[in-house]
């Protein structure tokens, strides 16, 4: 009988804290954080990528379309190998990683940009993406 109540417990303090997670990804997108991620790409991002669809010549791969897409995919771009390999279908919370520090979430991509370490940033960032 002591058993069910802890796990009764430890199941309620699993669901609460599942709500929770959900809230705060739900309100890391809200629309001050997708401005505040378009800002940030424009001050951090936008030197080496683009997010409107059909630029193409530039150094970074174009980011439009980008979320549901795997890594190392988008036609006629040169891509390290180990992006090719990480095969990482980019989403926020992916993303995020990526943005916050490329070279340890891939190991061997070719961006040079050592990373947003403000979650928040970095976060807001992701959101953005995941609108283009």
């Amino acid at each position: 009988m002591h058993n069910n109540k802890i796990r009764q417990c430890l199941a309620g303090f699993t669901v609460l804290a599942l709500f929770q997670v959900s809230q705060v990804q739900a309100a890391a997108c809200a629309p001050a954080s997708v401005d505040k991620g378009s800002k940030l790409f424009a001050q951090e991002c936008s030197v080496c990528h683009a997010v409107q669809k059909g630029v193409t010549g530039m150094m970074g791969v174009n980011l439009n379309g980008v979320a549901g897409r795997t890594s190392g995919t988008f036609p006629g771009f040169s891509y390290s190998q180990a992006m090719k390999d990480k095969a990482v279908d980019w989403k926020a919370e992916s993303l995020q990683a990526f943005i916050t520090q490329p070279q340890a979430f891939v190991p061997g991509t070719y961006m040079p940009y050592t990373g947003m370490a403000a979650a928040e940033d970095s976060a807001a960032v992701a959101c953005f993406l995941t609108r283009q």
